[in-house]
């Protein structure tokens, strides 16, 4: 019998995270708090951890964090580090960029990049198709419509879902205070304001090229190694070593990672999924 004491699986911390996404979006956490409760969800290593950090919030169903994990094929270790290598490598030559354009088209096989002049790898990458604001126009657009509603591209911090987007920025005049607003085609709010850490860096979506942080965004199940897996949403922030953004990529079974990269391009970080 499962206790607070039994160690954590993927599929517990993505049933976790799922949970926090829906509190999220109802307004029952704000965009710090969701973002704080979603690192800790990734790094919690016991059901205890994890039931800690839901249980102040109204949920319709709570997430079954004890449920046998579905079999999975087993995988060789070092395959997983090659293909890592490799989507990275296939990223920075730019096999994604001509790719992610088109977001319904299909994904490129290694026979249609060789035809092409392009890179021919040993293992074939995954990239996903993208969506709404995870396409480069689809981003481009949002930052526009922010800078049209706000004057400036600068916030306090924003999370990027295929379909909507959540961001906050501080208040006029005063900087303990901060505002949230959400995009669904347009920018809507604000929400009353809510407190503020002052010191908190703010961060430019402008920053963030769409030719740059797109392909990165596509092949981010490959680089974190979630079969299957797409990219459920990205946050952006300065957490006061720079601007950055963390990609999150799942799948249906509970398997997930993230990265975090500069606005460059440059990785920070890379989270692996981890088979148990």
């Amino acid at each position: 019998m499962a206790t607070s004491r039994t160690r954590a699986r993927d599929a517990d911390r993505d049933a976790l995270c799922r949970a926090l996404d829906k509190a999220f979006e109802e307004g029952q956490l704000d965009g710090a708090e969701h973002r704080e409760r979603t690192a800790s969800a990734l790094r919690a290593r016991t059901l205890g951890e994890l039931r800690g950090l839901i249980d102040d919030l109204q949920l319709a169903e709570a997430p079954r964090l004890s449920e046998p994990a579905p079999p999975r094929a087993p995988r060789r270790g070092s395959a997983r580090w090659v293909g890592l290598v490799v989507s990275l490598a296939l990223l920075g030559g730019g096999f994604v960029v001509g790719r992610i354009s088109a977001p319904s088209g299909p994904t490129a096989t290694n026979e249609q990049v060789a035809q092409d002049g392009g890179p021919v790898a040993d293992v074939a990458p995954t990239v996903v198709r993208l969506e709404g604001l995870h396409t480069p126009e689809g981003f481009a657009r949002f930052v526009a419509d922010v800078r049209a509603r706000l004057g400036t591209t600068v916030v306090s911090d924003a999370t990027i879902y295929p379909g909507y987007a959540v961001f906050t920025t501080p208040l006029a005049g005063n900087a303990g205070r901060e505002e949230r607003w959400y995009y669904r085609g347009g920018v809507e709010g604000p929400d009353d304001p809510g407190t503020r850490d002052r010191d908190k860096a703010l961060v430019d979506l402008a920053l963030f090229s769409p030719e740059i942080l797109m392909p990165l965004v596509a092949g981010a199940p490959q680089s974190v190694q979630v079969p299957d897996g797409v990219v459920s949403h990205l946050i952006v922030e300065d957490e006061g070593s720079g601007p950055q953004v963390r990609i999150y990529s799942g799948n249906e079974v509970g398997e997930s990672g993230y990265l975090e990269v500069r606005p460059d391009g440059t990785t920070i970080t890379i989270r692996p999924f981890e088979p148990s």
